[in-house]
């Protein structure tokens, strides 16, 4: 009986070796494609696990081709003529009563931006906004949406930053929306 116990942990050990080599090699590989064609020959072996672990998408963070961002920010204009501008991405706990707002209105925006308009997830934001300003005597609310052009490790090895103004493309405008 002794004897089994001494066998099943060391069998438990390499297996689990085994499965740590086979990450980490999954990572290498994940962050090294395009480059090599030794990796790109690989991802056939590793590609259901790279999915699996978000690492071969474009749409994460760590992924080794992350798609571009973008800003969405809106103006709250006074009835004196007065703009101010605000981010639109304030992090919202998904126990907030407006984080179903928020979400909504940033997928069909980027989605289907008509959509967005025709459901009214344009509006309902605005009003709600309008509410957050109150003592600021609003009188209308614009939403404005910029991407941001490519960027790469050599501006960010020289100090910039991939949101600097110099990487935001051209400013859409939705809106003017009431806030009276």
């Amino acid at each position: 009986m002794q004897l089994i116990k001494k066998y099943k942990r060391k069998f438990t050990l390499v297996i689990f070796s085994i499965f740590i080599v086979w990450h980490v090699l999954a990572i290498t590989i994940g962050s090294s494609l395009g480059k090599n064609v030794i990796s790109n020959n690989l991802v056939e072996a590793y590609g259901y696990y790279l999915t699996i672990l978000h690492r071969y998408s474009t749409w994460h963070f760590y992924s080794p081709n992350p798609g571009l961002g973008s800003i969405l920010s809106y103006d709250a204009i006074s009835h004196s003529g007065e703009s101010e501008r605000y981010p639109l991405t304030q992090a919202r706990r998904k126990l907030n009563h407006t984080y179903f707002r928020y979400t909504n209105f940033y997928y069909y925006l980027f989605h289907y931006p008509d959509s967005a308009a025709e459901r009214g997830y344009d509006k309902s934001v605005a009003k709600y906004l309008c509410g957050l300003h109150k003592d600021k005597d609003i009188s209308e609310i614009k939403f404005s949406l910029r991407y941001q052009k490519p960027f790469s490790h050599l501006d960010y090895q020289n100090g910039k930053r991939a949101l600097d103004e110099e990487f935001l493309g051209d400013e859409k405008v939705f809106g003017p929306f009431s806030c009276v």
